[in-house]
């Protein structure tokens, strides 16, 4: 049997079973109640609202400068909009799904001794969970920000993650 018998076979049987019997096939969800009652929701806040266009990995084709924290804020012209990694501690992370529940964004403070930085971004959820926890040692690869427009205010000395991964490196002989 030929593979395009096969697919005329399935068609007609799916033809027979919903369109040439009596019974028909019944919904067994409101389907209408429900687009009225998510039309009539208030819209969830959201946390980031509408990210300027991010910054796609291949937009860089240099390494990230290794950097710290004391010398981002010390120096925050010289890092602006380029790619750095910083290593530091979580603190205060936030996480919430997009409406797509594909993705997380994630906000939290990277803290290197008593000084910090905001490190913000997404992760996608298809890629597994997303090292970001209390007080964990993680590396952050990402855009350095001194001064940026964000959800109608305007932020500093921030960075726009691209990786956030743990420090030293779970994966034997890659820290």
């Amino acid at each position: 049997m030929t593979i395009s018998s096969k697919i005329l076979l399935i068609a007609a049987w799916n033809a027979l079973l919903f369109v040439g019997t009596d019974i028909t096939h019944q919904l067994e969800f409101p389907l209408e109640a429900f687009h009225e009652g998510v039309a009539s929701a208030p819209p969830t806040p959201r946390l980031f609202g509408h990210l300027s266009s991010r910054l796609p990995s291949s937009t860089f084709t240099t390494s990230p400068e290794p950097v710290s924290i004391t010398m981002l804020l010390s120096q925050p012209d010289s890092y602006h909009q380029q790619l750095v990694a910083v290593r530091g501690v979580i603190t205060q992370p936030e996480m919430h799904l997009d409406d797509s529940e594909l993705a997380i964004r994630f906000v939290f403070r990277l803290a290197e001794g008593e000084q910090s930085i905001v490190v913000f971004g997404q992760h996608d959820r298809t890629q597994g969970s997303p090292s970001i926890s209390l007080d964990l040692s993680v590396e952050v690869i990402g855009v350095f920000w001194k001064e940026r427009e964000l959800n109608a205010s305007r932020v500093f000395n921030t960075i726009e993650a691209l990786t956030v991964s743990p420090y030293p490196s779970l994966i034997p002989d890659s820290a």
